[in-house]
C-alpha cells in the first residue's frame, strides 16, 4: 500500500479504497466502494504537485460542488469531494463500460451513432453550461459508458482548476490534456465561452464521422496548437464525402474559428445537428443508432423522436442515474443493423497528446497564448531595415577623420610635389618612386613614407636624402604594392637623423590607381559573397522555425561581417577614407539589423513549422 493511497483511505473513511484504475486528466484515478451503500465509485486524485497549490484548492472546491449540483443522465454524477491537507479528491460514479475513444478504435461507428454520441454530448454540456461550468477538454477520452450503456461526460471544469481562466502549456508546447479539440480560441489564450466546448463536440463529431481529425497531424503538439489557433479546418465533405451535406453544414459551422460564427450553445447546436439528422435519415434514426439520448428535450424533438419513447424512456434515465441497478442483460443496446451506413474507425489509435496532469512540473507551465501569440515581423523588419540605411549613411558620411598635423614647418617640403602641411590630399603613384623635397639646414639623412589604413601600418619604406645648395631630394619607393592596397589612406611623411626624427607631418593619401582593382578590393567583394551565404543559410533555417539561438547568433555575426564590407565598398568605390568610429558604429548597426531580421524571420518561421502540411492525410478505416 501506497503512502498517498493510505492518505486517501485516510481521506474517506466512508469508502473502501481499492486499486488504481488508471491516469485520467484530473491524475490518478483509484476504483472504491461505498461502505454502507454498497454502490462502486471511481475517486479521482489531482496530483500532489497542484493539489498542494492553495488557489487551486479554492477552485477545486468550488468546481466540485457545482459539479456535484447538476443532476444529469450525460453527466457523471460526483457523489463527494474532499479538499484537505494537500489532497483534492473527486468521489464520482463507476462507469464500466469504457470511453468512446475505445469503443471507436475497437469496434467504429457508423454516422448515426456518431451523430447521436454529440447529441448525448450536447445534452450533458447544456446542463454544465446552465450551471456556469465549461469543460475544456471535450474528447472521446473524456466520453464514457456506464453499465446501462448511457454516455456520461467526465472531467468537467478540470483546466480551470489547473490553470484558472488560462489554458496552460508547457514551454516545449505540450498543453495540458489533447490539443487535438483545441478551440481557436482556447489556443490563442483568449476568453472562452460555451462555445469552445461546442468547437470541441464538433472537433470529436467531425473524427468519428470521417475517422479523422479537421486538421492533419503535424509535428507535434505545438504544430496542432499552431493550426487550430490560425488555419481552417478541412471540409468535412472533402474527408467523409458520404456525410449528408446538411449534417456536413452542421459540422462546418460549429468548426468556425471566430467562436461568434459558432453555435453559441450546446443547445443550439445539438438541435441543428438533430434536425439535419432527421431530415436526412427519417424519425427512426436515433431508436436505430443504439445510444440513448436523455435530458434535452429540444434536442431530442429534433431529432424526429418521441418523447417517452425508446431514447427517453423513464427506465432507461433512472437505470442511468442508479448505477446500483442491475444492468439489462445486454448491456449497451446494439444498433439496428443498416448495411447502407458504412461503420468508421479511426486512422490512428493514438491521439497527438500533450502532457498528462500526472507528468506535469508546476514551474514548466506557461500560458499557451504566449507559445502562439507569435507577433507580426514587420516591425522588427522596419526596425532591421532602418538599422541598415542608417549604417549606409554613416559608412558614406564617415565619422571622425584620420590624424593630420606634425612639426613640420610649412612651405618647407613637399611629397610628390604637394606640400603635407596644406591640409589636401596628396596623389601618390604606387607605381614609381614617391618624389620627397625639402629645404633647411641639412639635418635630416633620411625621408620615410608611412602608409596607414584605420591607424594601422600597411606599408613603410624610406630613402637617402641627397643634398645640394640647401635643397634636399629623396626618392622613396612605393610603402605597399599598387596590386595589392591602392585608395585614399592616411600617410605620414618623416625626416630622420641618424634614425631619430627631426619633423614630421601626416596627411591625407589619394593613390592615382583604383582601389577597385587591387587584392584588398577583391578580398571585400569574396567577404561581401561569404558573408551573404552564410547569412542566407541562418535565415533559411530561421525560416523553417529550427536553431533559433545558433542561427540567431549567426546572422548577427554575418550582417556585422557585412558592416565591414560596407565601409570597404564606402572607401573602394566612394574614395571615402575608413576610421575606426566608423567601422565600429557600422558593425554594431549592421549586427542590430541582422538581430532585428532574426527575430522577424523567426517568427515568419515559427508559423510556417507549424502550418499545414500539404501531404494526404490517411483515410479513416472502414469496416465492412
Amino acid at each position: 500500500m501506497s503512502i498517498e493511497t493510505e492518505q486517501v483511505r485516510l481521506a474517506l473513511p466512508a469508502y473502501e479504497v481499492g486499486d488504481e484504475l488508471g491516469h485520467g486528466g484530473c491524475g490518478v484515478v483509484l476504483s472504491g466502494r461505498h461502505r454502507r451503500l454498497g454502490r462502486p465509485v471511481a475517486i479521482k486524485e489531482l496530483p500532489s504537485q497542484f493539489a498542494s497549490d492553495v488557489d487551486v484548492q479554492r477552485r477545486f472546491a468550488a468546481e466540485a460542488r457545482l459539479l456535484a449540483s447538476i443532476d444529469h443522465p450525460h453527466v457523471v454524477p460526483v457523489y463527494d469531494f474532499v479538499e484537505h491537507d494537500g489532497l483534492c479528491l473527486l468521489v464520482m460514479e463507476y462507469l464500466p463500460g469504457g470511453t468512446v475513444w475505445s469503443r471507436f478504435t475497437h469496434d467504429g461507428f457508423d454516422a448515426h451513432a456518431a451523430v447521436a454520441v454529440a447529441l448525448a454530448c450536447a445534452s450533458g454540456l447544456r446542463a454544465a453550461h446552465e450551471h456556469g461550468i465549461l469543460h475544456r477538454d471535450v474528447k472521446p477520452e473524456n466520453v464514457m459508458f456506464a453499465a446501462t450503456g448511457a454516455l456520461k461526460m467526465t472531467d468537467f471544469g478540470i483546466a480551470k482548476v489547473v490553470g484558472g481562466e488560462e489554458t496552460l502549456a508547457t514551454r516545449t508546447g505540450d498543453v495540458l490534456g489533447t490539443p487535438a479539440y483545441i478551440a481557436p480560441e482556447q489556443a490563442r489564450g483568449e476568453p472562452l465561452s460555451p462555445a469552445t466546448d461546442v468547437y470541441a463536440l464538433t472537433t470529436m463529431l467531425y473524427e468519428l464521422l470521417a475517422g479523422t481529425l479537421p486538421f492533419p497531424r503535424g509535428e507535434g503538439s505545438m504544430a496542432m496548437l499552431f493550426m487550430h489557433a490560425y488555419e481552417s479546418p478541412t471540409p468535412i465533405g472533402e474527408a467523409a464525402p458520404t456525410i449528408p451535406d446538411s449534417v456536413a453544414s452542421v459540422v462546418m459551422r460549429g468548426l468556425a474559428t471566430d467562436p461568434n460564427d459558432r453555435f453559441a450553445s450546446a443547445e443550439s447546436f445539438g438541435v441543428a445537428l438533430a434536425e439535419a439528422a432527421a431530415e436526412c435519415w427519417g424519425p427512426d434514426w436515433l431508436a436505430a443508432s443504439g445510444i440513448p439520448v436523455m435530458g434535452a428535450d429540444t434536442i431530442v424533438t429534433a431529432a424526429g423522436a418521441t418523447l417517452g419513447g425508446p431514447t427517453t424512456t423513464r427506465a432507461a434515465t433512472a437505470a442511468a442515474s442508479d448505477p446500483t441497478r442491475p444492468a439489462p442483460p445486454t448491456g449497451f443496446p446494439g444498433p439496428t443493423v443498416r448495411p447502407d451506413v458504412p461503420t468508421v474507425r479511426p486512422s490512428v489509435t493514438v491521439h497527438t497528446r500533450g502532457v498528462q496532469l500526472a507528468d506535469a512540473q508546476v514551474e514548466e507551465l506557461v500560458p499557451v497564448r504566449s507559445l502562439v501569440d507569435v507577433k507580426s515581423p514587420r516591425v522588427p523588419f522596419a526596425l532591421a531595415a532602418g538599422l541598415a540605411l542608417l549604417a549606409v549613411l554613416i559608412a558614406l558620411l564617415g565619422l571622425g577623420s584620420p590624424s593630420t598635423g606634425g612639426s613640420l614647418a610649412p612651405g618647407t617640403t613637399t611629397i610628390a610635389g604637394v606640400d603635407p602641411t596644406t591640409g589636401g590630399a596628396v596623389p601618390i603613384d604606387l607605381s614609381q618612386p614617391v618624389p620627397v623635397t625639402t629645404t633647411g639646414d641639412g639635418l635630416a639623412d633620411t625621408a620615410q613614407v608611412t602608409l596607414r589604413v584605420l591607424g594601422a601600418t600597411v606599408g613603410r619604406q624610406s630613402a637617402p636624402i641627397v643634398w645640394s645648395g640647401g635643397t634636399g631630394v629623396a626618392a622613396v619607393p612605393p610603402p605597399v604594392n599598387r596590386y595589392l592596397l591602392a585608395g585614399r589612406m592616411s600617410g605620414e611623411l618623416t625626416l630622420l637623423h641618424a634614425g631619430a626624427p627631426v619633423a614630421n607631418s601626416q596627411f591625407a593619401v589619394r593613390t592615382t590607381q583604383s582601389a577597385s582593382t587591387t587584392a584588398v578590393g577583391v578580398g571585400f567583394v569574396v567577404v561581401l559573397l561569404f558573408a551573404a551565404a552564410y547569412i542566407e543559410s541562418f535565415v533559411r533555417s530561421l525560416r523553417r522555425g529550427r536553431r533559433r539561438y545558433s542561427a540567431s547568433a549567426g546572422t548577427i555575426a554575418g550582417a556585422a561581417l557585412l558592416g565591414v564590407v560596407l565601409v570597404g565598398a564606402a572607401w573602394v568605390l566612394a574614395g571615402r577614407v575608413p576610421t575606426i568610429p566608423t567601422l565600429i558604429m557600422c558593425m554594431l548597426l549592421a549586427g542590430g539589423a541582422g538581430a532585428s531580421a532574426a527575430i522577424a524571420e523567426w517568427r515568419i518561421g515559427t508559423r510556417r513549422r507549424y502550418r499545414r502540411p500539404h501531404a494526404p492525410q490517411r483515410q479513416p478505416v472502414q469496416a465492412s
